[in-house]
């Protein structure tokens, strides 16, 4: 079975299908030592994303929101790739949302004590962690995070570097 249908069969489809839509970026940030940041909020372990504003770029969107939630300086985040995609419900208010966030391979040029978390978003840690160790986050992790990740590895994470 595809990871895909996986992620797929995790949605509720029936329960969504008249929800408005919203549109989310984010990245799966690398630092120099290929190690991956998470973020820690509402009690989950995720990684940092957000809307996308009118008319901007989704790339763009997915490097001010990395910013913005990690305190990561943007000079020294690149995009090095598009990744999947993914859908999740989610409540502003009383309104409940369908989301879909575009995800990027992102590389950090930086020191692994940059980060600065968005408190007033509820993010109260951010923490590079080796993919290895992912294990260790299940409990707490996102399922999207997982399908992300695993895409990565499998499709990108071992492209030769220039």
């Amino acid at each position: 079975m595809s990871n895909r249908r996986r992620l797929d069969d995790k949605v509720n489809w029936d329960n969504t299908l008249g929800l408005p839509i919203i549109a989310s970026a984010g990245g799966l940030v690398c630092n120099r030592f290929d190690h991956i940041l998470l973020i820690f909020k509402r009690g989950k372990w995720d990684m940092p994303k957000g809307r996308i504003e009118t008319d901007q770029p989704k790339d763009v969107a997915a490097l001010r929101e990395v910013n913005e939630e990690t305190g990561l300086n943007i000079d020294k985040l690149t995009i090095q790739g598009k990744l999947v995609s993914t859908w999740h419900t989610t409540r502003h208010g009383d309104v409940e949302y369908l989301k879909k966030t575009y995800w990027y391979l992102m590389k950090y040029d930086g020191d692994d004590d940059d980060t600065k978390p968005q408190m007033e978003e509820g993010i109260i840690e951010c923490r590079w962690i080796h993919v290895s160790d992912l294990p260790a986050y299940q409990e707490l992790l996102r399922p999207r995070i997982n399908y992300v990740v695993d895409f990565w590895h499998q499709n990108l994470a071992y492209v030769p570097r220039s």
